[in-house]
């Protein structure tokens, strides 16, 4: 079987070998009603609709170990859906292009019209944006944490990608009603994605993610952008690599509070300081 290598060939072969028709409008309209579906039960759930009141208490707890804010605004989690031509477009990179096994199916089963609603653990996420670089570790535990105290499933773990995003990943996993092929209802699990980054990862996020979308549909990997050093990716990357580096010397000048108690205390002894 031959290897598809562009989205147009990739949605043909899905056409003859997984019968799967993603330009068809019952696909996409089945896909969107259920992340509707999903969007809404996410928003009403225990979990979510608490945790305001539960980053009043971490908030509290991290001003007392840190002396600094938790987050950079007052606690407001905004709650996106992924669109069907974003879905469609993970698609292929599961399907194909990270399936080092292909033709064989990916280990979690092929990508369909038929579970592309469910399959992925960020069709419903959040974004959450912390002060300092030890922030996002330090609500990734307290959500776990809370989650396993409303007996729901959860984990977390750290993103660092060569083109210069960082952030935590957090899952908690509830039962969404969602419309099968028939229309019928059926409950099924379903993974909510909340990113956890800092203020100066944000800033450059919109930046780094336009070259992560132009190639991660590239077969293959290359670090060869590493040496452009005349390009936007190049430049943009490096920053971003960069205040990585600095976020963690700015943590630790605010953690170092006996030094900077000393140079204080030095500064009054000095008459023309």
């Amino acid at each position: 079987m031959r290897k598809p290598e562009t989205f147009e060939e990739y949605k043909s072969w899905c056409g003859e070998f997984l019968q799967t028709d993603f330009d068809d409008d019952t696909s996409r309209n089945r896909y969107e009603t259920n992340l509707n579906i999903a969007y809404l039960a996410a928003e009403s759930h225990v979990f979510f609709e608490t945790l305001k009141k539960k980053f009043d208490e971490w908030s509290e707890d991290y001003k007392k170990a840190t002396d600094s804010e938790l987050l950079m605004s007052p606690f407001n989690l905004k709650v996106v859906k992924k669109t069907y031509e974003s879905a469609v477009d993970k698609s292929f990179r599961i399907n194909v292009l990270w399936n080092e096994d292909f033709p064989k199916e990916p280990k979690k089963g092929w990508v369909t019209s038929r579970n592309l609603h469910f399959y992925f653990n960020d069709g419903v996420r959040g974004y959450i944006v912390c002060r300092f670089i030890d922030g996002p570790k330090f609500i990734a535990e307290r959500l776990k944490k809370y989650a396993k105290s409303l007996g729901l499933k959860s984990h977390f773990y750290s993103q660092e990608r060569e083109e210069g995003y960082y952030a935590y990943h957090f899952y908690v996993t509830i039962h969404i009603p969602f419309i099968d092929e028939s229309f019928k209802r059926i409950v099924s699990e379903i993974e909510v994605e909340i990113q956890l980054t800092t203020q100066l990862q944000e800033v450059l996020k919109n930046l780094t993610h336009q070259f992560y979308e132009v190639n991660r549909l590239k077969p293959g990997k290359t670090s060869k952008w590493k040496w452009d050093y005349r390009t936007n990716r190049f430049r943009v990357g490096y920053i971003s690599h960069t205040l990585h580096l600095l976020e963690s010397i700015i943590v630790e000048i605010r953690d170092n509070k006996t030094e900077t108690s000393e140079l204080s205390e030095d500064s009054e002894k000095d008459p023309n300081a």
